[in-house]
């Protein structure tokens, strides 16, 4: 049982997970090829009788900045949970130092989606949440139309209007 869980209130149940897309691996992906290219570029002007030695570290370099980025990314994806409750909104993220973030369906006022063209074609986005005046951000979120559905689902649930589930709404669409 993780934290979430065992921080959910009474008749409080986690509708939606949500999850990081996975081109936060970008950066690590680029500092690799980065690595690779410099190594190569570093063997082709090093002088023949240290050639070898050139290409042994470059290739400790870069088998060390593919493992550190990745292990990195790796606790960042890991670590961070977008949650959709029946109450709430919740996002945690940290591993020594928590961050939590709850935002309370009752007082949503506004939400929207921010994509690009590629983003929309990756099926990833940023989702913006307003309560007030604080202005919550959703980066790299995975399906975030679908966290939206889910979302308003709950809210309308919460005010007592009669929707039809985010599964429901999906057959009708395909029909």
């Amino acid at each position: 049982m993780g934290f979430i869980e065992r921080n959910l209130t009474t008749n409080e149940s986690i509708v939606y997970r949500g999850k990081l897309h996975w081109l936060v691996f970008w950066k690590p992906i680029a500092i690799t090829l980065a690595v690779i290219l410099l190594t190569i570029v570093a063997g082709l002007f090093t002088y023949e009788d240290h050639h070898d030695l050139t290409l042994i570290i470059g290739g400790i370099v870069i088998l060390a900045a593919i493992i550190i980025c990745s292990v990195i990314v790796h606790f960042y994806r890991k670590n961070r949970e977008y949650i959709v409750t029946t109450r709430r909104v919740i996002i945690k993220t940290g591993i020594i130092r928590r961050q939590l973030a709850e935002l309370s369906l009752e007082k949503c006022e506004g939400m929207f989606i921010d994509q690009s063209f590629i983003q929309r074609m990756l099926n990833y986005g940023t989702i913006v949440i307003t309560t007030g005046d604080v202005r919550n951000e959703f980066a790299y979120l995975s399906n975030p139309v679908t966290f939206r559905k889910h979302v308003n689902e709950c809210i309308d649930k919460l005010k007592g209007r009669n929707t039809k589930t985010a599964e429901e709404a999906d057959n009708n669409v395909i029909k």
